[in-house]
This record gives C-alpha cells, structure tokens and sequence, in this order.
C-alpha cells in the first residue's frame, strides 16, 4: 500500500539549526520540542553526549555527522528506523551497509553509526550519528571495544562546513523520498551486511540463532531455521 505523505514546500517549510556544541541534538529537540517548527533539522560539530541503543555511549569523532531531525512516522510505525536505514544506505552507496536493527556499518563489517528514533506528540525524532572516517589516531586514543570505521578508508576533501551541510543535504533528500513497506524490505535486503548469514540474536535472557533472511512488514528480523521460519522483534545481532 502507498504511503500518503503530506505534500511540503522544502525552501519555506523546512526549519534548519546548526549548533558549535550541545550535548546531544536529540535531546535538544525533545526539549524544545513545543518551540520548533517541524520540519525541523539540527545537526552539531561536536556532541557530548551522544548515545546509542539502550543508552549506550556513542563517541563523536572529528570526521564524523551528528544530527537529529522530526519525520512523519512511516505507515508501520516499526519501520521508521529501518526506512531511514535504507535511505541513509542507498545516499552513501556502495560505502554503507546495514546491520539489523539499526547499525550503518561499513563493507568491512565495522560499526560506523547508527539510528535512534522516538515518538513525541505523535512525531518520529530521529538521531542519526555518522563516522565518515576515522584516524588510526583516534582509534588507538579510544581502544574502541568493538570494530569500529568510518564510511570511507581515506580522508574525503570535505567543504569545511560539512558538519551542516552534508546533514542538510541528507535530510532534504529523506523528505521527498519516502518509501512504503515493501520497497523497505526489498532495499533492506539490498543492503544487509548479514543476508543469508548465520546469526545469533540476543535479547536479555532470550537467544535465537537462524539464517537471516529478511525483515518482516513489521521490521522484524526473520530467522530460517530447518525450514522453519521465526521473526524476532528487538536484540543484538552477531554472526554465529
């Protein structure tokens, strides 16, 4: 089924907000929520406070996107995250590929970011933080303790302000090309580090081990296993 978005002028609709330094340009969203006009970007060149799922620590870097934007929740609600994923994949192909339910990791299966979104007042805030590169200096001042990389294996020649305007870009970009449920998951399998793989999924207490085959209607990640096939709704996924 099409999705039926409300139609936007991008010029005079779309509110921007470009910070030195905040915290976290999620966190600032929702607290001025009831002051912003949506559609509303704010995107920062140093975060304090950047966090991950279950509130996980995520460290900015130098050559890094930090950025938080309003979005009209997709017709399923679930997958939101995992439509912003795909848009976000495709923008950055061949560079960036996704790992369920919500990593951008590399080719190289390092994690290079990531998608946060919560519901507020009926609106998706999204946080999305980006490695475009990383130095081999930051990656031995901070002994990252998983695999961590950068989009790119060498230095871009970024504009100086890309910090806001690669953000900017992107967000325009999302607005006017969203995606119903079934290119979600065509462009999620496009673009899934671990399709066909051998994964376990952990949840808590809960573990469930299959090959990954997909993601359901409902963003859930789908498992075959013997021929049977089981759909998981949250963990963390790792190769078995």
């Amino acid at each position: 089924m099409a999705l039926h978005f409300k139609r936007i002028n991008m010029e005079r609709a779309m509110q921007t907000l470009h910070l030195p330094t905040v915290d976290s340009t999620q966190s600032y969203i929702k607290n001025h929520f009831q002051d912003l006009r949506s559609p509303i970007l704010v995107s920062t060149s140093k975060q304090d406070a950047g966090h991950g799922r279950r509130g996980s620590q995520w460290r900015h870097l130098e050559n890094a996107l930090a950025f938080s934007f309003t979005l009209e929740p997709n017709q399923t609600l679930t997958l939101t995250p995992l439509e912003i994923g795909c848009f976000l994949a495709k923008y950055f192909s061949p560079h960036l590929l996704l790992k369920w339910p919500n990593d951008l990791i590399n080719t190289k299966g390092e994690k290079v970011g990531g998608i946060i979104c919560q519901l507020v007042e009926g609106t998706i805030v999204a946080g999305v933080g980006i490695n475009l590169y990383v130095t081999e200096e930051e990656r031995r001042e901070f002994n990252f303790p998983y695999p961590v990389g950068g989009i790119f294996e060498e230095k871009q020649e970024w504009q100086s302000d890309f910090a806001s305007t690669l953000p900017c870009e992107i967000y325009k970009s999302l607005l006017t090309k969203r995606m119903d449920e079934k290119i979600i998951q065509e462009e999620f399998k496009k673009y899934c580090f671990h399709l066909d793989q051998q994964v376990t999924i952990t949840d808590h207490q809960n573990s469930s081990q299959g090959k990954f085959i997909g993601i359901s209607t409902f963003g859930e990640a789908l498992l075959e296993t013997e021929g049977a096939i089981q759909k998981v709704l949250t963990g963390s996924l790792r190769p078995s």
